[in-house]
């Protein structure tokens, strides 16, 4: 009988953990597509780690670029006060716009068009209670910037603080399900 009730216990969870990515929104309303046939790459970031990312997210991105992923930069806001948080959200959203801006201007410096799915790419997401970060090891106040990489499917692939595991992780999403055999990564040793 106990073996029963803990299986029941473990599909009720496993049953509720899809619904739960299916639910995942940005600051933006709009759903989040993990696991809807595109790789993902996951960087959970907080108040204290936005020069970091900025720093190195961009360059990362455009390098495994061949292979069209989603990025979902997941936002601790266990930092800010509870008053706060709204302006945090209105200062996310003001950054994805930046974040697109900079990116256009990084395809164009090396002579490329913007890809038309960068718009659709890209996926910030405020986390109130920062359970996501909790679960990948990270407490309130990290200090350096973490990355998932999962597969189309939405399994994790590769993860690790971000940029000192980026070959790790640019090599992930080359060989993940979907990506072009011919996908080149510049400055990711496959």
């Amino acid at each position: 009988m106990k073996k029963f009730a803990a299986l029941v216990g473990l599909l009720g969870v496993l049953g509720v953990l899809p619904a739960h990515a299916a639910e995942l929104k940005d600051v933006f309303g709009k759903e989040v597509p993990i696991g809807k046939g595109r790789p993902t790459v996951v960087l959970y970031a907080n108040k204290g780690t936005r020069d970091e990312l900025r720093e190195h997210a961009y360059q990362f991105v455009y390098d495994v670029r061949a292979v069209k992923p989603i990025v979902v930069v997941r936002v601790d806001l266990r930092d800010v006060p509870g008053l706060f948080k709204g302006m945090a959200k209105g200062e996310i959203r003001k950054s994805h716009a930046e974040s697109l801006g900079l990116m256009r201007d990084l395809f164009q410096r090396h002579g490329e068009s913007p890809p038309p799915e960068l718009d659709s790419s890209l996926f910030m997401v405020a986390d109130n209670k920062g359970e996501p970060h909790q679960s990948v090891g990270l407490k309130k106040g990290f200090k350096t910037v973490y990355a998932q990489v999962l597969d189309p499917a939405g399994q994790e692939l590769a993860r690790g603080p971000f940029p000192q595991s980026a070959g790790t992780l640019g090599r992930a999403v080359a060989v993940s399900p979907t990506s072009p055999a011919s996908a080149r990564l510049a400055g990711v040793v496959r």
